[in-house]
């Protein structure tokens, strides 16, 4: 088992956030990679950075190596792509405990990303860990969406990390589910 160094993020990370990101999204990975989980879209250091900035992300690193993260955010709906945009709409329908998710003071976790040599050794949960510690007394809930098939990721974090769906979308002929966690 590896030791990791677990951190805030700063928009400094962005550029290397950004490579290791792009190498994890669906269109990168073939269909036997994909079965490990994947990244939606395509990453940007520039935005990465928007979203570093919005609110407290975390890194980590095994030695010098970038081994995982998690981005969150809240940035206004005009500075989110389309796909985001329709979910920021669809959120005031979604209920968590009887609430809409709009109730509450909420934030989007994720991209999340652990290196494939640095899966299974826990550094997940201690990701999630670190981010709902860094995030209580700022926010209620963080919420999710994960592409439907993304059997692998929707797995670890409902059955793992217990986020709880309240929703799906879809966009561009593509199903995702929306989930949410509290913080305390």
């Amino acid at each position: 088992m590896n030791e990791f160094t677990i951190r805030e993020a700063s928009v400094a990370d962005a550029p290397a956030l950004a490579e290791l990101a792009n190498q994890y999204t669906y269109q990168n990975l073939d269909e036997n990679a994909r079965q490990g989980g994947f990244l939606t879209g395509s990453f940007a250091t520039p935005a990465l950075g928007a979203m570093l900035a919005s609110v407290p992300g975390q890194v980590a690193y095994h030695q010098e190596e970038l081994a995982g993260f998690v981005i969150n955010s809240q940035l206004p709906a005009e500075r989110y792509p389309p796909f985001i945009q329709a979910i920021n709409e669809l959120l005031p329908s979604l209920l968590y405990q009887q609430r809409p998710v709009t109730d509450y003071h909420w934030f989007y976790y994720g991209p999340v990303l652990v290196r494939q040599e640095y899966r299974g050794q826990g550094l997940l949960e201690q990701l999630f860990a670190a981010t709902k510690q860094t995030l209580a007394g700022r926010f209620d809930l963080g919420v999710a969406f994960i592409a439907t098939e993304n059997a692998a990721s929707r797995w670890v974090h409902t059955q793992k990390l217990g986020l709880e769906q309240v929703g799906e979308i879809e966009f561009q002929e593509q199903a995702y589910d929306i989930l949410v966690f509290p913080i305390a």
